[in-house]
């Protein structure tokens, strides 16, 4: 089957409202959890597990997400994928709140400036100067890595 004739197949809308909340409940959870970890091994540690408790996160939102659903659409890989990057999302916003939280530093400002989703993701832009760095390429794959298997999980 086609990607284009998979679109085409119904949504059943009982199945979409599970897979919805689903997603999002465990993008915030995994987000805030593994934010946490992130803040709490930078501080004491040289060491960053971020993309192994992204892949660990990432297998059971598909897990959970795959039993919430009766009959497989492929618009819930879709949200699966989209709930991974909020979870990434989040992931760095509890990270570096709390990183600024325990120096002292709370301002509303600041908030702004962190919640803005275009910090997080400079990785993908092509037009920095950073872009082919080994660094940025890494992040990179394993980005996607996280997003593919996502989303075949879920399939």
């Amino acid at each position: 089957m086609s990607f284009k004739s998979q679109f085409k197949m119904p949504i059943h809308k009982d199945d979409l409202m599970p897979v919805i909340s689903t997603g999002f409940f465990t993008a915030l959870t995994g987000g805030i959890i593994i934010g946490a970890i992130h803040l709490l091994l930078s501080l004491y540690s040289p060491i960053s597990l971020n993309w192994i408790l992204l892949f660990i996160a990432s297998s059971m939102m598909a897990k959970r997400i795959r039993q919430s659903y009766q009959t497989y659409h492929i618009l819930y890989a879709m949200i699966g994928i989209f709930f991974y990057i909020l979870t990434y999302y989040i992931m760095n916003i509890t990270s570096y709140m709390g990183f600024y939280f325990i120096r002292g530093i709370s301002e509303l400002a600041l908030f702004q400036y962190l919640s803005n989703p275009l910090i997080y993701f400079q990785f993908l832009n092509p037009f920095t100067g950073y872009f082919l760095t080994v660094e940025n390429l890494i992040t990179l794959i394993f980005f996607f890595i996280g997003a593919v298997y996502t989303y075949r999980y879920i399939k």
